[in-house]
């Protein structure tokens, strides 16, 4: 089978307070799912076949056997020895080496990977061509000073700052292992202004959310991410790589 990264592929791993992000395409018109899927462990073979559509199927073996591949390479045994626990709200860690920390993100199209060591870190990414009802969604999500600036905007534009504060908040729910138990409505984001720039959070449910700043990784046009680390990662810039 092609795997989803080979050897020359795969970065050093990332030095203290550095994350790597690796950019790879998904394609379920140009490749199955299944032969990624035989390559996993038999526990994430059947949650693989838990998803009911073929895309869905891929995006979930395609990532996680590049997460394998990844972590092996740098651990020096197999793919089948990286072995994963699970910790608050069903949060992954690795059990051959905690300090690594790691997210993994994909929608329609595209996937991405983000490693760190010793600091969590969230990572987000949304197709913006889809269909979304942006005033519905956003009276649930976004706080008010958020909405007001979203129904300030034409069309296209609303489109743009709508999947920004989006893809900010859910890296911050994801960096804290917190999920959906953080009401995103509570979360105040302070977007980048330039890029390369980082922006922030506040959040009276989360006296912490001010630790963690928010920057936008560089994708394919007609998507939007934002990688969330604490202050003191975001003092380098991301690496990144396309697989």
């Amino acid at each position: 089978m092609t795997s989803p990264i080979n050897a020359a592929q795969v970065p050093t791993p990332p030095a203290a307070g550095q994350v790597i992000i690796l950019i790879m395409e998904l394609n379920p018109d140009g490749e199955g799912w299944q032969d990624h899927c035989r390559e996993l462990p038999a526990n994430e073979q059947e949650r693989t076949y838990r998803f009911r559509y073929a895309a869905d199927r891929l995006r979930f073996a395609k990532c996680r056997l590049m997460l394998r591949e990844v972590v092996a390479c740098w651990q020096c045994i197999t793919k089948n020895e990286v072995t994963f626990r699970f910790g608050r709200n069903g949060k992954p860690f690795l059990v051959q080496d905690h300090g690594l920390q790691f997210n993994i993100s994909h929608t329609t199209g595209c996937a991405v990977l983000a490693l760190c060591h010793n600091h969590e870190i969230g990572i987000d990414i949304e197709m913006t061509s889809r269909n979304t009802n942006f005033e519905g969604v956003a009276r649930k999500v976004f706080t008010r000073r958020e909405q007001e600036m979203l129904m300030s905007l034409s069309k296209s534009e609303k489109r743009k700052l709508f999947f920004q504060l989006w893809t900010a908040k859910e890296s911050l729910m994801k960096a804290t292992g917190l999920g959906f138990s953080l009401n995103p409505s509570s979360v105040e984001t302070f977007l980048p202004k330039d890029s390369g720039d980082t922006g922030g959070f506040s959040s009276q449910n989360l006296p912490t959310a001010n630790a963690f700043q928010v920057v936008e990784i560089p994708v394919s046009p007609g998507y939007q991410s934002m990688l969330c680390a604490p202050t003191q990662v975001m003092e380098k810039p991301p690496l990144i790589f396309t697989v």
